[in-house]
């Protein structure tokens, strides 16, 4: 007979996200809001808009990355 292995979840072990990524996911979600509400602006503005932040913030991650780099 096999024993079940409780999973448990331990909150102290979860890391808190960087500010960065706190400003990014803010953005989206304010751009989400101004196109939900304007006339002028659409989905598609909103996805031009995530696929711009979203890569800018990935280089970002990548330029402060490769500053900590010792070699």
């Amino acid at each position: 007979m096999e024993e079940k292995k409780q999973v448990t979840l331990d909150l102290s072990k979860l890391r808190m996200p960087n500010m960065e990524f706190v400003v990014f996911i803010a953005a989206l979600l304010v751009a989400l809001i101004v196109i939900a509400i304007s006339d002028l602006l659409t989905i598609g503005s909103w996805f031009q808009f995530y696929l711009v932040t979203t890569a800018i913030y990935i280089l970002s991650r990548g330029i402060a990355k490769a500053h900590n780099v010792n070699e």
